[in-house]
């Protein structure tokens, strides 16, 4: 998911409602003010990019509060109205910054906005003149300047400002909302369109619950649409609702963020526990691959992904569901295993493409069922395959990069043995089998940690999956053997101390508290010092 977050200095609107009424508050007094510039010097503390309205105001408070209070011992009136000039003159300059890059005078910014222009020229005299306003006048600009800011910057902002709390119910955008539907819509159709089924309209659908879901997704996706007689409704005319309003929805930058936020949520069939378990009762737990009935079920909304350029994404999204730690173990399981699905359904195309470049046939004047067929022709022990796309596109570059899956396969990921010999299968140039049979196994090394004892010395490879080599048929004896071995080997090395005790911390132990540590050279342990020989006089 693609969402842009703005990092606010405010922990909470109650602590910046608080700034807002201890400055601006029928109450405020210059206590409340003092509160006040406190807690915007710890915001300027917690970051330091402040807004314009923000630092301006903090410059004219500031000088505010020394004038109320009085400190003519440590602030004299020049310097006074030196400061005075110099709050004025940053408020100008900051609030008005981008309308003079527009091409505007401060003295048309000001008269846009509302500002007063005698303080425009209090602002000139202050930078271009050898004499500073009197402190009268600079006090009722300021009093002006904060005014402004009130009714221009806090006012504005205390009408939309709101916590945004993690975690919180999501609330969706009316475009999230469309999206969301036009998928629900999508996964009733693919499940509808499923051949076994054999469904020409929606009134030879037996299942209740599932007309009932498809008239209502349908529904929500095309308001105009009639269903008083669900008869003369066929599963293609809702096929041609769906890609219309797809071409009109679909637009959004976000889409593919929603799509997969639609197509992964708990209430999703797609990544359902209970429909696959009620397709495959016996494989859902296993690492069996999805069978061929369970997978046709969502062969459309795939198929829909692929042609629309939203598959890539949605990869990438299953992916991150099979590492992550939060998840049931039989959904990332499931997850892994449509990964592997789509990925060799991606292969399907990768092997048609580069044979038609071979083989220079135009395929764009033949339809699906053709380019089937000259598929099986061409490769006909794949003939049980069980998902095919568009075989007239190309599948997404990035599965072709080494470069781009390079993440994917170094993550820790328990399920990545489901599908990494798939995703290697994709990459171009092609890996030589040998490699992909390394990674592979080292991926089941990562997967399987429970045969490959923590605290044991030896570092494992993929040769510790050899039969041959496999802890399993060693001996134990043995290999405790060789730690010990090693331990007793270790403690050679060490000094003792004169009481003859000894801490050890791991594979560390303390120094001799004989060790004269101030006359040892860097680099050098005291123990290890070598004796300094005089040199031959040449």
């Amino acid at each position: 998911m693609s969402e842009i977050y703005q990092v606010s200095p405010w922990y909470d609107t109650e602590e910046w409602n608080r700034v807002y009424n201890d400055i601006f508050g029928v109450t405020s007094t210059l206590t409340t003010k003092k509160n006040a510039l406190d807690q915007l010097f710890i915001w300027k503390a917690r970051c330091p990019s402040l807004p314009s309205g923000i630092e301006a105001t903090i410059s004219l408070l500031n000088i505010h509060i020394q004038d109320q209070g009085r400190h003519y011992d440590i602030c004299n009136d020049h310097v006074l109205r030196l400061a005075y000039s110099s709050a004025l003159m940053r408020f100008v300059n900051v609030m008005f910054d981008k309308e003079t890059k527009k091409g505007l005078s401060l003295f048309q910014a000001a008269d846009t906005f509302g500002i007063p222009e005698w303080i425009i020229d209090l602002r000139h005299n202050t930078a271009h003149s050898n004499i500073v306003p009197h402190i009268e006048l600079l006090r009722e600009a300021s009093v002006i300047s904060l005014d402004w800011l009130q009714k221009n910057y806090w006012d504005k902002h205390k009408s939309c400002i709101s916590d945004y709390i993690v975690g919180s119910v999501h609330i969706e955008t009316e475009i999230e909302k469309k999206i969301t539907s036009l998928m629900n819509f999508c996964v009733s159709l693919s499940i509808c369109s499923h051949p076994k089924c054999n469904i020409k309209n929606l009134a030879e659908i037996t299942d209740i619950h599932l007309r009932e879901s498809l008239v209502n997704d349908a529904k929500e996706v095309c308001e105009d649409l009639d269903f008083s007689n669900l008869k003369i409704i066929s599963i293609d005319t809702l096929g041609n609702i769906l890609n219309i309003q797809a071409k009109k929805i679909l637009i959004d930058e976000a889409s593919s963020s929603y799509v997969n936020r639609a197509l992964l949520s708990n209430e999703s069939a797609f990544i359902s526990i209970e429909i696959l378990k009620s397709l495959d009762y016996i494989g859902y737990t296993t690492d069996k691959p999805l069978n061929t009935e369970y997978v046709q079920c969502f062969t459309g909304l795939l198929s829909f992904l692929f042609t629309y350029d939203l598959l890539k994404d949605f990869v990438l999204e299953l992916i991150k569901v099979t590492q992550s730690e939060h998840e049931n173990s039989v959904k990332c399981k499931l997850a892994a295993k449509w990964v592997s699905v789509i990925l060799k359904a991606l292969k399907n195309n990768q092997q048609f493409m580069e044979k038609i470049y071979k083989a220079d046939t135009d395929i764009m004047s033949k339809d699906e069922k053709e380019l089937k067929s000259l598929y099986y022709h061409w490769y006909p022990n794949y003939k049980k395959r069980t998902l095919f796309l568009d075989l007239h596109k190309s599948i997404p570059r990035e599965f072709t990069n080494i470069n781009f899956i390079q993440p994917i396969i170094s993550t820790y990921n328990p399920y990545l043995v489901l599908f990494i010999r798939d995703l290697l299968t994709l990459v171009r140039p092609q890996l030589s089998d040998s490699v992909k049979t390394k990674i592979c196994k080292l991926a089941k090394v990562i997967a399987s940690p429970e045969k490959f004892p923590v605290m044991s010395p030896k570092i494992y490879t993929s040769d510790d999956l050899d039969p041959a080599n496999n802890l399993d048929s060693i001996n134990e004896s043995k290999h405790y053997e060789d730690v010990k071995i090693m331990e007793v080997q270790m403690e050679s090395k060490n000094k003792v101390d004169k009481d003859g005790s000894k801490q050890k911390f791991g594979v560390w132990q303390l120094a001799s508290k004989n060790a004269s540590w101030a006359t040892c050279p860097i680099g050098q342990l005291p123990w290890t010092q070598l004796t300094n020989e005089p040199m031959e006089s040449q």
